[in-house]
């Protein structure tokens, strides 16, 4: 019997956070799909620097930001909130720069980030909301949201869908 994970109660002032958390899981699923259905790596590496170019660095930097200012410099899921953030950074350069085009990167790259996320979800956030100062969680949000545009994955060349010309 599969075990389910009920739902965190998220605090207002990370919500813009965890919407885009969806943003990248839904990601992670193109990437999958692209392999799946023998999609073009070029176009896969494209998608790749476009994610990460227009949501995927500003998010990070934007969770960055707000662990800064609510937790302390030595707190240990601060240190590994970057460190998770600076592995997927260096795995999305090796995408990039990648000659020959490696699959495994991409996989991994899902992988790492998937996992990432959810360590976010059900772990990082739960514990910050318990260790924050309630009003520094809301004036943070309120800056976090003052700051943050609304990010949209508009890139066009839908490789994850499966093409019948390629059977």
């Amino acid at each position: 019997m599969k075990k389910t994970i009920a739902p965190q109660k998220r605090d207002k002032s990370l919500v813009p956070l965890s919407r885009e958390h969806h943003f990248g899981l839904l990601f992670c699923w193109k990437l999958r799909q692209g392999l799946k259905n023998g999609a073009d790596l070029e176009v896969m590496r494209e998608y790749v620097r476009y994610f990460w170019n227009n949501i995927l660095k500003e998010h990070c930097q934007e969770e960055e930001w707000l662990m800064e200012r609510l937790l302390p410099h030595d707190d240990t899921q601060r240190t590994r909130l970057h460190e998770e953030h600076k592995l997927i950074e260096t795995l999305v350069e090796l995408i990039d720069d990648g000659s020959p085009m490696n699959k495994d990167l991409f996989k991994v790259l899902d992988k790492d980030l998937v996992d990432h996320i959810r360590w976010e979800e059900r772990e990082l956030f739960p514990y910050l909301q318990t260790i924050a100062p309630a009003d520094d969680l809301e004036l943070a949000g309120q800056l976090l949201e003052h700051k943050h545009d609304p990010r949209l994955d508009n890139f066009t060349q839908e490789f994850w869908i499966k093409n019948p010309d390629k059977e």
